[in-house]
């Protein structure tokens, strides 16, 4: 066997050359950094949106950066989202020249200090239509404006700021629902508008959103609900150079403390990928693509202490962890179109599918008494943007899609309910809701000198609907304590009959017209008017919605303003309420509820 010698004596010699080879490395940067001259500040960036007087984003825009003394210290243009951005700029005051076919060329003041530089959001006015924008950047007041779509207590959050703000699971409309009245909101819930069209849900994932707005132009005509009952998403549109973003979220309950209530800890986990690209498609840069998928993976479980079951038939305690996963899928695909007079299509295709197991599980509910809900998905977007001329342009934009939403129970038997024990049998909620709907609108914006009038037709819903209610069909018995569930004693029971099965239409048609017109240079104001008609509730044809809004600055260059308003705002039932009348208008559906006596008998 041959023996190795450690050599102590070399091993020490070279640790200590490490030792000082380590402390060279961290003192000659330190002594050279000390005869160096401190750099200059850093320099800042320049970024925001170009847009057209209807809010839509204005490709190819060219934008120019001048210094002080006339040179040119940079330029650039839009892409396809009317994106911009400047990098690199040194300190002091430049003057924006943006420059866009079919618009007055724009002129935008700003400031580079070492204060930090909001997006700029610049509107071009429609061919003779002049307007110069003046932005001092190095102020920390907001710009304020007699636009009244530009009024100080919006909440216009961009694509920049929501990549800068943390937002759990990435619910930007969660997120931005607080800042809603709940006041404002109808009685069907939440109005979401995506791009210009009311929808159920965004059409894209988190990270194609490019803005979010809540209260713009609060009165506005062109909207069902106030500026406080609604959320407004502008998604991301195609790009000439290829763009992606991907996010990730993962979560585990090893991090998680005890539960009080659970024999054993949870095991639970959650996996979410999310992520959007864009680029050309061929080689033609008018044609584009936005591509944007989620798959959420949420291993969820629900804790069961109840003091008994019914099967078998036993006072033990239950202590049990229930698997409850909760699976989401949805993918967008959309195309792009760009003509060269500024014109603009793109159709898109949207699938989603969620279910989610154990539902209504946990506490004195036992894993026989939960449900199964599932949601799925399809839906087609179409928009096509027209300029008919430097004064005239329109807006089309609809939506068709068709869900399946079902709700299953766990297992088909009468519920059996004991008061504070345990909630067992059937869950008794299966329900089947279908829906295959139409949402669109189509409006047109004139400007003419001091007036910019809009006008046009808007269906927030036409939708044919169906509706299976099949809840309690086997009955659910309530029994006073385990005493008298032993004994089989109920003390009442629950019962729906008849047929569950409707199919309705639901028909919801509006009208609109607007005029803002800038009487002064610090005063503007909004006439409007809304014509409503839903085919239930709201069966007439006197629904006219009347608005109005005013904006002066008692100095044109100052920086305060004086807003007001006023409309008429109709409610909608929304489908559930519609179903549930034809549900239960005493022949199709009755539901009973009957008190026992302490036999089980009717009384």
């Amino acid at each position: 066997m041959k023996s190795v010698n450690s050599k102590p004596a070399e091993h020490f010699h070279s640790a200590t050359r490490m030792v000082l080879l380590f402390f060279f490395l961290l003192v000659l940067p330190a002594a050279l950094l000390a005869q160096t001259p401190q750099p200059a500040p850093p320099a800042h960036t320049l970024s925001g949106t170009v847009l057209d007087p209807s809010s839509a984003d204005v490709v190819d825009a060219q934008l120019t950066l001048v210094t002080a003394n006339g040179s040119v210290q940079a330029s650039t243009s839009t892409d396809r989202a009317g994106y911009f951005f400047f990098d690199d700029l040194p300190h002091g005051k430049y003057r924006l020249r943006i420059h866009a076919v079919g618009f007055k060329d724009g002129l935008v003041d700003v400031t580079i200090s070492a204060k930090p530089l909001l997006p700029l959001r610049i509107t071009l006015a429609i061919s003779a239509v002049s307007e110069v924008v003046s932005v001092t950047a190095d102020e920390n007041i907001p710009q304020t404006s007699t636009d009244p779509s530009e009024n100080l207590n919006a909440n216009n959050i961009t694509r920049d700021a929501l990549d800068r703000v943390p937002v759990f699971d990435l619910d930007y409309i969660t997120l931005l629902s607080r800042f809603l009245s709940d006041d404002a909101i109808a009685t069907s819930g939440v109005s979401l508008v995506v791009n210009g069209v009311e929808a159920n849900g965004p059409g894209v994932s988190a990270s194609a959103v490019q803005e979010v707005k809540i209260n713009q132009n609060p009165y506005s005509a062109r909207f069902a609900r106030p500026g406080r009952a609604r959320v407004e998403i502008t998604t991301k549109a195609g790009t000439p150079a290829y763009h992606g973003t991907v996010n990730f979220l993962t979560r585990n309950s090893v991090f998680d403390a005890s539960n009080a209530l659970a024999a054993t800890k949870p095991t639970e986990s959650r996996y979410m990928e999310e992520g959007s690209f864009t680029g050309p498609l061929g080689r033609d840069k008018r044609n584009t693509f936005l591509l944007s998928l989620e798959q959420d993976n949420d291993n969820l479980q629900a804790v069961v202490h109840a003091s008994g079951s019914p099967v078998p038939p036993t006072t033990n305690p239950v202590d049990e962890n229930v698997p409850a996963p909760q699976r989401h899928f949805f993918g967008s695909f959309r195309a792009f179109h760009d003509f060269d007079n500024g014109d603009q299509v793109w159709v898109g295709y949207s699938y989603e599918d969620q279910k989610n197991r154990n539902q209504g599980v946990g506490g004195i509910v036992l894993p026989e008494a939960g449900y199964t809900t599932g949601f799925t998905e399809h839906e087609l977007n179409v928009s096509y943007r027209h300029i008919f001329s430097t004064k005239w342009v329109n807006q089309l934009r609809f939506l068709f899609g068709h869900n399946d939403n079902p709700t299953t129970s766990n297992v088909a038997a009468p519920q059996l309910l004991v008061q504070g024990v345990f909630t067992g049998g059937g869950a008794q909620a299966d329900l089947h809701r279908t829906e295959a709907h139409f949402d669109g609108t189509d409006f047109v914006t004139y400007t003419n000198g001091r007036h910019m009038l809009v006008f046009g037709v808007d269906v927030p819903d036409l939708s044919r609907r169906g509706s299976d209610d099949f809840t309690y069909q086997q009955g659910a018995y309530t029994f006073a304590d385990i005493n008298a569930f032993n004994a089989n004693q109920p003390a009442g029971f629950r019962i729906q009959t008849g047929d569950g099965h409707v199919v309705f239409w639901e028909r919801i048609v509006s009208g609109f017209i607007e005029d803002s017109v800038r009487i002064k240079p610090n005063l503007s104001v909004t006439l409007g008017m809304r014509y409503y008609f839903q085919n239930y509730f709201n069966n007439d044809v006197n629904n006219f919605a009347p608005r109005f809004a005013i904006a002066w600055a008692p100095r044109p260059q100052g920086k305060i303003i004086f807003r007001g308003g006023a409309g008429v705002f109709y409610d909608r039932s929304g489908n559930r309420a519609i179903a549930d009348l034809l549900h239960f208008n005493g022949i199709n559906l009755l539901r009973l509820i009957l008190p026992l006596q302490t036999n089980g008998a009717v009384p």
